[in-house]
Parts: structure tokens; sequence; C-alpha cells
């Protein structure tokens, strides 16, 4: 009898640690010397984290978050400092002073000090976009829209640096997009489901949004929430200080590619604006907004990195897309590319989303190189297939599109003037579909020597 009282006892502590924990520990941007760690928990509970380096367990610290509570969420941010380069740690959450959950623990590796010292490493990272999660009571009827989501169970296996949220991470509905609440809920809900855990925690994460989880479908700067959806993204995101007020573009680096994250909805004007007027491009249609694509220019002309990877939720370069592509906003996109034209700007790669299939476009630049647009979608949302004239599209590389939930594998491999990014479109099960390389020297300007 004192075994079994025992063993209830056990089980209801059990239930109460889950409970407590809705969702994480997840992994957020890992630098030389700081790293941050997040969890959402039930309000009112005392989340602590306990972090050491693995050789050195002597050196254990217990740290307190910077706790954010709306509605029935409480978010919980722990930013860890004072770390060394290039060193494996490991942590744990400690949840109400007592209880060590053994799914609350993980580890990481702080980015190396290579500069100027040798070069740099070779790394990889995961990318996707359009997670939907269904829910029957409201979803519309018929078909679920959302698909497997065991997806996240094999990216969780992949010996990845980071993974980098591409939009539609999660999926506003009408239920949703009404209340400041439904929004914090369809946030909580989907990042709280089970085959997502063990993915957050196995590496770094890093976010962009589109559309869907940023307000309605095709929605833009006139969506009445925000200022509530965006405070929601920064609350289930740990991205790095965002450059300016009122957006969530923002920049980081990781060894040797620098990584450009570009917000495709705060500034936006609506898509049913026309594209041209009198045969003219439309030029109060934008998507980016002239502050945001400023900031863009300066940060591609401080880069030295031999990629330059410039993150969307919309595509940039398909001009056979009649969706949402950058290519209705005609001006920006006109703008944009010849910028990088004039300034000469080598090792622009597009990685964007959306399209629900994964495909790689391409532009040539009148006295350049080839443009690439890497379209990675989706991750559980129902696939799409290309119509006639998208398959026709001479500027398409035909024999690289996916028309099946997957994730993308990129690798960034080489010596220095020779690095190569290749990526692997993947299935649930982790074959590669699809794959591609490209060289640094294929996306340089030639100038003539004087």
């Amino acid at each position: 009898m004192k075994k079994l009282h025992f063993l209830l006892f056990i089980c209801l502590i059990s239930s109460e640690i889950r409970s407590q924990l809705i969702s994480g520990p997840m992994l957020g941007p890992v630098e030389l010397r700081t790293a941050s760690i997040w969890c959402e928990s039930k309000p009112g509970s005392v989340i602590k984290l306990e972090f050491w380096p693995e050789a050195a367990l002597e050196q254990k610290r217990s740290l307190s978050p910077e706790s954010f509570v709306r509605f029935n969420h409480q978010i919980d941010k722990f930013n860890l400092i004072d770390l060394q380069p290039g060193t494996n740690y490991s942590y744990q959450l400690i949840v109400n002073n007592k209880t060590r959950p053994a799914n609350a623990s993980g580890r990481f590796k702080t980015q190396v000090l290579w500069n100027y010292r040798f070069p740099s490493p070779d790394f990889s990272f995961l990318a996707g976009s359009c997670a939907f999660t269904n829910e029957t009571v409201s979803d519309r009827p018929g078909k679920p829209y959302g698909g497997d989501s065991s997806i996240f169970n094999q990216m969780a296996k992949e010996d990845a640096a980071f993974m980098l949220w591409l939009g539609d991470n999660w999926y506003y509905r009408e239920v949703d997009y009404g209340s400041n609440w439904g929004l914090w809920y369809r946030a909580s809900r989907d990042r709280s489901r089970p085959t997502l855990q063990p993915f957050l925690k196995k590496m770094a994460h890093y976010a962009i949004w589109d559309d869907h989880d940023y307000g309605l479908n095709n929605d833009n700067q006139s969506f009445i929430y925000k200022e509530e959806t965006r405070k929601v993204f920064d609350q289930y995101w740990c991205n790095p200080q965002v450059a300016d007020q009122g957006g969530i573009y923002t920049r980081f680096s990781y060894n040797d590619v620098d990584f450009f994250l570009m917000d495709d909805r705060s500034f936006r004007t609506s898509d049913y604006m026309k594209d041209s007027i009198n045969g003219q491009p439309n030029p109060n249609k934008k998507m980016w907004g002239k502050q945001q694509l400023n900031w863009l220019k300066n940060q591609l002309l401080t880069s030295r990195a031999p990629f330059k990877i410039i993150a969307n939720g919309t595509p940039i370069l398909n001009q056979y897309n009649n969706h949402d592509c950058m290519v209705h906003f005609v001006l920006e996109q006109q703008e944009l590319l010849q910028f990088i034209e004039d300034e000469q700007i080598n090792g622009v790669i597009f990685l964007t989303g959306d399209r629900h299939h994964s495909e790689i476009s391409r532009k040539k630049l009148k006295n350049g190189y080839y443009l690439y647009d890497i379209v990675n979608s989706s991750l559980t949302a129902g696939p799409h297939i290309l119509s006639e004239r998208e398959i026709n599209n001479p500027d398409l590389l035909a024999d690289k599109t996916v028309n099946q939930n997957n994730y993308t594998r990129f690798l960034i491999n080489g010596k220095p003037k020779e690095r190569t990014l290749k990526l692997e479109f993947k299935d649930l099960n982790g074959n590669v579909l699809k794959d591609w390389l490209v060289n640094e020297n294929e996306l340089k300007f030639i100038t003539e020597s004087k």
C-alpha cells in the first residue's frame, strides 16, 4: 500500500509539473558570449534556470527570467551572459523552486571566435515555413489543412546550428484575429504541440513572419491589431534587437555568413493596390517601405560575408508568380536590384517561404551574376501544385521543385575564397528530395583588372 501511495504521489507531482510548464525550453540565439532560453509557463509559476560549462560543473550558475504576462500566458526569457566562446554548456529549468523536469533540460555550444585566428568553421542550418496545426473546432470543414507534424521529430535529429523560421509559423484563424486574446491563444496553442518540444531545444531558433502569423490572409499595415501581434511575435521568439521600432526586421551573423531578417507586413500596402497606373509602376505600392529598404542597403554595403542571405516571408524574384511576390511591388524590387548592381554587392541569396512548395528561381543581373530566390515551404500546411504557367517559367530551376511537405537543410563548407552553400530539400523522414550547390565565386561581379 505504501508503494502504491508513493507511485500516486509521483504521478501527481509529474502532472503538476506538466501543467506549470506549457512549452519549451526553446533555445534562442547563441552568440560568442551570450545565449537565450525561452519557455511558457502557467501564470504565477516560478521558473528558474541553472546552467554550467559541461567541463566545469563547479561553475554552475542560477538565473531568474525576464517574465511577461498577458491574459493567461506567462513568457519567461533567460538571458545568459559572460559565457566563453566555443564552449559546451548544459542547462536545467527549475519549476517552483523544487522540481527539475527531465524534459526541461538541454545543452548548447557558443559560437567559436575564429576571426583573425583561423578560417571560419563549416556549419549547417535548417529553414522552413508554413507550419499549420489542425484544430477541428476552428478549422474549415473538410480535409484537415495541416499535415504530419512528425516532421519536427526528424528535424530534431539534424546536427544543425539553428533553425530559421520563414513565416506562417502559426496560422491565425477567424476565431483569433478579431481580438487581442485570440492572437495570444493561437501562438501558445501551436507552440505547445508535443512533436515540437524536442526540436525547440535541439538548436537555436530565429524567425520572421508572413501574413498568417501576422494577421489575416494577405494582411498589411492596416491590420488594426498590428501592435498586439508584434508583441506576440516578440514574446514567442528571442530574435536579436530589432533595427527600428514599429517593425521586426533585424540581422545576425553565424560564422562567416550574414543574415538579414526582413519584415514584409508591418509597412506593406495592400496587395490589391494596382501594380501600375497608366502603364507606369505604382509609386505608392510598397512591401518594405523606404526606411527598411534603406536599412537593408546599408547593411549590404557593410557586410563582407561570402553569402549575404536576405530572409523574407514573401518570395522576391519569380515573375510568373501571380500570388504573393515582390514582383508586384515593382518600384521597390527595381530599386533593390538596381542597388545591388550599382554597388556591385556580391553573394546575395534570398530565402523565402509562403508558397506551400519549395523551388529555386533566378534572375540575371544586367552586368552581374544570377540572383537566386530559394522558396522553402511548406512544413505542415497543405502542399501546392504549380500551375503550368509557373512550371514553364524559364527562370525556374524546374528539376529542383518539391510539391510535398519538406524542410531545407543548408550546409556552408569550404576554404576561404571558395566557400560553398549547399541545400537539401528533405521530407518528413529526412530523405533528400532535391539538392543544389553554389560556390561563392558564382555570386560575384566580374571586375576588369586595371
